[in-house]
């Protein structure tokens, strides 16, 4: 193969890498190598590759069926208003619930705030 013939059209600083890449690669080496006539790793790894594009596929084509029946009726009955308000409510019952848990005099919050003020704003002990 007469990789001059080949790339003859592009510039010097666009296949350098390319060059190299091609210098590197022994004379009797495919870009993907098969296996052996004996070798079940290529087969194994095949069926893998198989395998996980079959089962994206499936996931795909579920997700475009999702997506094709919910966003019509999502657009014609929006209820995002609703459910904003409904996060806002719930999260401000567990910032009230957190606050309260905080402040009272047992909590370990509150005693490692006592520990940290201690620590630097205490006058130094002689």
């Amino acid at each position: 193969m007469d990789k001059k013939r080949l790339i003859k059209n592009l510039e010097a600083e666009d296949i350098k890498g390319f060059e190299e890449f091609i210098e590197g690669q022994s004379s009797d080496t495919n870009f993907l190598p098969r296996g052996v006539a004996g070798s079940s790793k290529k087969n194994e790894t095949s069926f893998e590759h198989f395998t996980f594009l079959s089962n994206d596929s499936i996931r795909l084509t579920k997700l475009k069926q999702l997506l094709s029946e919910k966003l019509p009726f999502s657009a014609k009955f929006d209820q995002s208003d609703k459910i904003i308000k409904e996060q806002r409510t719930e999260l401000e019952l567990i910032k009230t619930k957190l606050f309260e848990a905080c402040d009272s005099k047992d909590s370990p919050y509150r005693k490692s705030l006592h520990e940290i003020f201690d620590s630097f704003f205490e006058p130094p002990k002689s």
